[in-house]
C-alpha cells in the first residue's frame, strides 16, 4: 500500500530527517545515550540550578554593583547621578513610555541633577502639587531636579496605585516632574523626615534643608546664599510612610519558598509540553501483524542547492531504501497510563536495544514522566501529530522495525484480566 501524495515541504522534510536518522545509524550500533555513562548523583547536584542561593545573592550582588559609589565619594556621586526605578507620567505611551523607563532620552540623565527632594506621599499633596508645578513649569528646575519616593505600599496593588497618585498630583499630563524610587539615597543620606532638600550652591558645595518653612523655591534660595541646615527642622516635617524597599526584598527572598516556586514553574512547563505532543491513539483490542510502506510520491521535481537532481515529479520515495546506508534503529509507541504495556514494552527493550520510545499521550505530571522513564530504563518522548501516521499505526501498543522496502509492525493483543500481572 502506498500513501497518498503529500505536500512537497513535507517531502523534502521527511527526505532530511530520514537520511539523518540512517547516516547516524550507520556508525552506531546503540544510541548515544546507552553508550555515555550517566551522572552521578554528585555530578547532578553540582550543576543543578541552586535558585534558593541564586534569589539569597541577588540583593549581595547589587549592593556589589553598587559598593563604588557607596564609599568614598559616595555623596557627590550621588547627587551627580539619576538611580532607581521611574515613576512614568500618564501622557507617556508607546515608544516614548519606553524611552522614559530606559532613561534613554531622560533631559535629567543629559543634565546632572542639581537638586534632590526627597519627599512622602504622607505629606500634605497640596504641598506636593504646589512644588511639582513649580518644577514642571520651568525649563530648568525641570533637567535639574528629582523628587525621591522611598517606596510603595508592601501589597500587591501598592506600586500601581502610587505611581497613579503621583500622576494626578503633576499639573497636566504634558507637564510633570521627575519623581523616582530609590531607597539608596533614603538610607545613604540618613532620610527620616521630610521634606528633605538637597541642593548643590553655586559654588558647588552641597546644603540641606529640612522642612516646608521656606516651600520649595525659598529652600533654594536660602541653600544657595550659604543658609541650610542638615540637623534643623524648618517648619512641618513627616515620617516616611513608604517602607523601605530594599529591606522588603530581603525579607521576601529569606522567607520565600523558592523549592515550591521550583516545582509550580516545572508543572506549568510540562503541561505546555504535554500540550504541543502527544497523539491520542486508542490502545489495542486484538493482535496484528502487518507491513507498511512509508514511501511518498513527490509532487515536483526536486533538486539540490547545486542543481543536482534528488527526485522527479510523480516519482515514489521510499526512505528505507533511498540511501545507502541501512536504518537499524526501531519505533515503540505506547500509552504509559496502561501497566500492561509498560510490561510489554519492557519485554521489547530486551530484545531490540536501539529503540527510541514514545508515549502517545505523556503522563499528567513531570513525577508521573520519571516514574515511566525509570521503569523502562529509557528516555521517553511524546509523539509528534501525525508521526503515527508516517508510521502506520493507529493502535497501542505498538512495534515498528525495518524490514526491507517496508517497515514491520507488531501490536500484540491486550491481555485478559486474568492474565495481567
Amino acid at each position: 500500500m502506498i500513501a497518498p501524495a503529500i505536500d512537497q515541504q513535507q517531502v523534502a522534510a521527511i527526505v532530511q530527517r530520514s537520511d539523518a536518522i540512517m547516516s547516524t545509524a550507520s556508525t552506531r550500533s546503540v544510541p548515544a545515550w546507552l553508550r555515555e555513562p550517566k551522572a552521578t548523583p554528585a555530578e547532578q547536584a553540582a550543576v543543578k540550578p541552586q535558585l534558593d542561593k541564586q534569589g539569597a545573592n541577588i540583593l549581595q550582588e547589587y549592593a556589589t554593583q553598587y559598593a563604588p559609589q557607596s564609599n568614598g565619594k559616595a555623596q557627590a556621586w550621588l547627587r551627580t547621578r539619576v538611580n532607581g526605578v521611574p515613576v512614568v507620567p500618564p501622557n507617556l505611551h508607546g515608544k516614548a513610555l519606553q524611552e522614559y523607563v530606559d532613561h534613554t532620552l531622560m533631559a535629567k540623565e543629559e543634565n546632572a541633577a542639581k537638586t534632590l527632594v526627597f519627599i512622602s506621599m504622607d505629606m500634605p499633596h497640596s504641598l506636593l502639587r504646589r512644588w511639582f508645578k513649580e518644577v514642571a513649569d520651568n525649563k530648568h528646575l525641570f533637567e535639574t531636579t528629582v523628587f525621591v519616593l522611598r517606596g510603595w505600599p508592601n501589597k500587591a496593588e501598592g506600586l500601581p496605585e502610587m505611581i497613579s497618585t503621583v500622576n494626578k498630583l503633576m499639573p497636566s499630563f504634558k507637564k510633570t516632574a521627575n519623581v523616582e524610587i530609590n531607597p539608596i539615597l533614603f538610607t545613604d543620606h540618613r532620610v527620616n523626615l521630610v521634606p528633605v532638600i538637597i541642593h548643590q550652591e553655586p559654588n558647588q558645595q552641597w546644603g540641606v534643608m529640612v522642612g516646608d518653612e521656606y516651600g520649595f523655591r525659598g529652600a533654594v534660595k536660602r541653600i544657595d546664599k550659604g543658609k541650610g541646615n542638615p540637623t534643623k527642622v524648618r517648619g512641618e516635617a513627616w515620617k516616611v510612610a513608604e517602607p523601605n524597599m530594599v529591606a522588603v526584598f530581603q525579607q521576601k527572598i529569606k522567607h520565600f519558598n523558592w523549592k515550591a516556586e521550583e516545582a509550580k514553574a516545572k508543572a506549568h512547563d510540562w503541561q505546555s509540553v504535554r500540550a504541543r505532543l502527544g497523539d491520542p491513539l486508542p490502545d489495542s483490542l486484538h493482535g496484528r501483524n502487518y507491513t507498511f510502506n512509508p514511501s511518498v510520491i513527490a509532487t515536483r521535481t526536486i533538486r539540490l542547492p547545486n542543481g543536482k537532481l534528488l527526485v522527479h515529479k510523480g516519482q515514489e520515495i521510499d526512505p528505507l531504501t533511498m540511501f545507502p546506508f541501512p536504518w537499524s534503529q526501531s519505533y515503540i509507541v505506547l500509552n504509559p497510563s496502561q501497566p500492561w504495556q509498560v510490561r510489554q514494552v519492557q519485554a521489547w527493550e530486551s530484545m531490540y536495544p536501539n529503540v527510541v520510545i514514545m508515549a502517545s499521550e505523556l503522563p499528567a505530571t513531570w513525577q508521573g514522566e520519571n516514574a515511566v522513564v525509570n521503569a523502562l530504563n529509557h528516555p521517553v518522548y511524546g509523539i509528534y501529530p501525525e508521526l503515527a501516521q508516517r508510521l502506520g499505526i493507529n493502535r497501542v501498543p505498538a512495534l515498528i522495525r525495518p524490514d526491507g522496502d517496508v517497515l514491520s509492525i507488531t501490536v500484540p493483543k491486550e491481555p485478559l484480566p486474568g492474565e495481567r500481572r
